[in-house]
Protein backbone atom coordinates (compact mmCIF):
# COMPACT_ATOMS: atom_id res chain seq x y z
CA UNK A 1 0.00 0.00 0.00
CA UNK A 2 1.50 3.32 -1.06
CA UNK A 3 1.20 6.64 0.78
CA UNK A 4 -1.64 7.87 -1.44
CA UNK A 5 -3.74 4.77 -0.66
CA UNK A 6 -3.10 5.25 3.06
CA UNK A 7 -4.25 8.87 2.80
CA UNK A 8 -7.45 7.84 1.00
CA UNK A 9 -8.19 5.21 3.67
CA UNK A 10 -7.58 7.79 6.40
CA UNK A 11 -9.90 10.20 4.59
CA UNK A 12 -12.60 7.54 4.33
CA UNK A 13 -12.33 6.69 8.03
CA UNK A 14 -12.40 10.35 9.10
CA UNK A 15 -15.44 10.99 6.85
CA UNK A 16 -17.22 7.98 8.35
CA UNK A 17 -16.53 9.29 11.86
CA UNK A 18 -17.83 12.72 10.80
CA UNK A 19 -21.03 10.99 9.62
CA UNK A 20 -21.39 9.13 12.93
CA UNK A 21 -20.29 5.76 11.55
CA UNK A 22 -17.70 3.51 13.21
CA UNK A 23 -15.16 2.93 10.39
CA UNK A 24 -14.07 -0.40 11.84
CA UNK A 25 -17.44 -2.14 11.82
CA UNK A 26 -19.83 0.18 9.96
CA UNK A 27 -22.15 0.53 12.94
CA UNK A 28 -23.77 3.82 13.85
CA UNK A 29 -22.02 5.59 16.72
CA UNK A 30 -24.18 6.43 19.74
CA UNK A 31 -25.76 9.87 19.55
CA UNK A 32 -24.15 11.04 22.81
CA UNK A 33 -20.63 10.08 21.64
CA UNK A 34 -18.16 12.95 21.33
CA UNK A 35 -17.72 12.47 17.55
CA UNK A 36 -21.40 13.35 17.12
CA UNK A 37 -20.83 16.79 18.61
CA UNK A 38 -21.53 19.27 15.80
CA UNK A 39 -18.18 21.05 16.28
CA UNK A 40 -16.20 17.79 16.28
CA UNK A 41 -18.16 16.53 13.26
CA UNK A 42 -17.46 19.72 11.29
CA UNK A 43 -13.79 19.48 12.20
CA UNK A 44 -13.70 15.88 10.96
CA UNK A 45 -15.34 16.87 7.65
CA UNK A 46 -12.73 19.61 7.31
CA UNK A 47 -9.88 17.16 7.95
CA UNK A 48 -11.37 14.70 5.45
CA UNK A 49 -11.50 17.47 2.83
CA UNK A 50 -7.86 18.38 3.55
CA UNK A 51 -6.80 14.76 3.17
CA UNK A 52 -8.66 14.61 -0.14
CA UNK A 53 -6.96 17.75 -1.42
CA UNK A 54 -3.57 16.46 -0.30
CA UNK A 55 -4.09 13.10 -2.00
CA UNK A 56 -5.08 14.86 -5.24
CA UNK A 57 -1.67 16.52 -5.26
CA UNK A 58 0.12 13.19 -5.05
CA UNK A 59 1.71 12.30 -8.39
CA UNK A 60 -0.13 9.74 -10.51
CA UNK A 61 1.25 7.98 -13.53
CA UNK A 62 -1.30 8.61 -16.27
CA UNK A 63 0.94 7.30 -19.02
CA UNK A 64 0.44 3.76 -17.71
CA UNK A 65 -3.35 4.02 -18.16
CA UNK A 66 -3.61 2.92 -21.77
CA UNK A 67 -6.73 0.70 -21.82
CA UNK A 68 -10.00 2.56 -22.46
CA UNK A 69 -12.48 2.60 -19.56
CA UNK A 70 -15.20 -0.05 -19.52
CA UNK A 71 -17.63 -0.91 -16.75
CA UNK A 72 -17.13 -4.63 -17.34
CA UNK A 73 -13.73 -4.34 -15.65
CA UNK A 74 -15.05 -2.58 -12.53
CA UNK A 75 -15.24 -4.61 -9.38
CA UNK A 76 -18.38 -2.73 -8.28
CA UNK A 77 -19.26 -5.32 -5.64
CA UNK A 78 -16.14 -4.12 -3.79
CA UNK A 79 -17.34 -0.52 -3.69
CA UNK A 80 -17.72 0.60 -0.08
CA UNK A 81 -20.88 2.74 0.11
CA UNK A 82 -20.71 5.59 2.63
CA UNK A 83 -23.41 7.86 4.02
CA UNK A 84 -22.14 10.90 2.11
CA UNK A 85 -19.26 11.52 -0.27
CA UNK A 86 -18.07 14.33 -2.52
CA UNK A 87 -17.82 13.73 -6.25
CA UNK A 88 -14.02 13.95 -6.23
CA UNK A 89 -13.78 11.38 -3.41
CA UNK A 90 -16.24 9.14 -5.27
CA UNK A 91 -14.07 9.33 -8.42
CA UNK A 92 -11.02 8.33 -6.37
CA UNK A 93 -12.94 5.37 -4.92
CA UNK A 94 -13.93 4.24 -8.43
CA UNK A 95 -10.29 4.49 -9.50
CA UNK A 96 -9.46 1.88 -6.85
CA UNK A 97 -11.91 -0.57 -8.45
CA UNK A 98 -10.46 -0.59 -11.94
CA UNK A 99 -7.27 -2.19 -13.26
CA UNK A 100 -4.19 0.01 -12.88
CA UNK A 101 -3.67 0.20 -16.64
CA UNK A 102 -7.25 1.35 -17.39
CA UNK A 103 -8.20 4.96 -17.97
CA UNK A 104 -10.26 6.51 -15.18
CA UNK A 105 -13.50 8.47 -15.14
CA UNK A 106 -12.75 11.93 -13.80
CA UNK A 107 -14.94 13.78 -11.35
CA UNK A 108 -15.21 16.52 -13.99
CA UNK A 109 -16.78 14.06 -16.45
CA UNK A 110 -19.16 12.95 -13.70
CA UNK A 111 -20.07 16.54 -12.86
CA UNK A 112 -20.61 17.47 -16.52
CA UNK A 113 -22.80 14.40 -17.05
CA UNK A 114 -24.88 15.27 -13.98
CA UNK A 115 -25.31 18.85 -15.21
CA UNK A 116 -26.36 17.62 -18.68
CA UNK A 117 -28.90 15.33 -17.02
CA UNK A 118 -30.34 18.15 -14.91
CA UNK A 119 -29.18 16.58 -11.62
CA UNK A 120 -26.73 19.39 -10.83
CA UNK A 121 -26.91 23.12 -11.43
CA UNK A 122 -24.35 25.91 -11.37
CA UNK A 123 -25.04 28.26 -8.46
CA UNK A 124 -25.31 32.01 -8.81
CA UNK A 125 -21.98 33.71 -8.09
CA UNK A 126 -21.43 34.48 -4.42
CA UNK A 127 -20.07 37.77 -3.08
CA UNK A 128 -16.57 36.70 -4.14
CA UNK A 129 -17.68 35.71 -7.63
CA UNK A 130 -17.36 31.97 -6.95
CA UNK A 131 -19.89 29.53 -8.34
CA UNK A 132 -20.59 26.02 -7.08
CA UNK A 133 -22.16 22.87 -8.48
CA UNK A 134 -25.36 22.33 -6.49
CA UNK A 135 -28.06 19.68 -6.43
CA UNK A 136 -31.19 20.34 -8.45
CA UNK A 137 -34.61 19.17 -7.32
CA UNK A 138 -34.18 16.21 -9.67
CA UNK A 139 -30.78 15.54 -8.08
CA UNK A 140 -32.32 15.64 -4.60
CA UNK A 141 -34.63 12.88 -5.80
CA UNK A 142 -31.73 10.47 -6.30
CA UNK A 143 -29.80 11.43 -3.17
CA UNK A 144 -27.67 14.41 -4.17
CA UNK A 145 -27.79 17.27 -1.69
CA UNK A 146 -25.97 20.53 -1.08
CA UNK A 147 -25.00 21.98 2.29
CA UNK A 148 -23.94 25.51 3.10
CA UNK A 149 -20.83 25.74 5.24
CA UNK A 150 -18.80 28.56 6.67
CA UNK A 151 -15.05 28.81 6.83
CA UNK A 152 -13.75 31.26 9.40
CA UNK A 153 -12.39 34.33 7.69
CA UNK A 154 -13.40 33.10 4.24
CA UNK A 155 -17.18 33.21 4.39
CA UNK A 156 -19.86 30.79 3.26
CA UNK A 157 -19.45 28.11 0.64
CA UNK A 158 -21.51 25.22 -0.71
CA UNK A 159 -20.61 21.53 -0.63
CA UNK A 160 -22.49 18.89 -2.61
CA UNK A 161 -22.71 15.33 -1.32
CA UNK A 162 -23.90 12.04 -2.77
CA UNK A 163 -25.72 9.60 -0.49
CA UNK A 164 -25.81 5.82 -0.97
CA UNK A 165 -28.60 6.02 -3.57
CA UNK A 166 -26.72 8.63 -5.59
CA UNK A 167 -23.53 6.55 -5.40
CA UNK A 168 -25.43 3.53 -6.77
CA UNK A 169 -26.93 5.71 -9.50
CA UNK A 170 -23.47 6.91 -10.54
CA UNK A 171 -22.07 3.37 -10.49
CA UNK A 172 -24.95 2.18 -12.67
CA UNK A 173 -24.26 4.94 -15.23
CA UNK A 174 -20.45 4.97 -15.34
CA UNK A 175 -20.35 3.69 -18.93
CA UNK A 176 -22.41 6.70 -20.10
CA UNK A 177 -20.44 9.06 -17.86
CA UNK A 178 -17.12 7.83 -19.28
CA UNK A 179 -18.20 9.04 -22.73
CA UNK A 180 -18.92 12.57 -21.49
CA UNK A 181 -16.38 15.15 -22.63
CA UNK A 182 -14.67 17.32 -20.00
Amino acid sequence: MDEREKILIAQDWVRKLANGINPLNGNEIKEDDVVNNIHISRCLFYVADLLGKYSERRPKSKSSRTIPFTTSAIQSEKYNYVEAISISAFAREIEKLIPENMQTVSYKSMTNWLIQGGLLLESEPDANGRTFKIASEKGNGIGIYTEEREREGRGHYLVTFYDRNAQKYLLDHLEDISKTPL
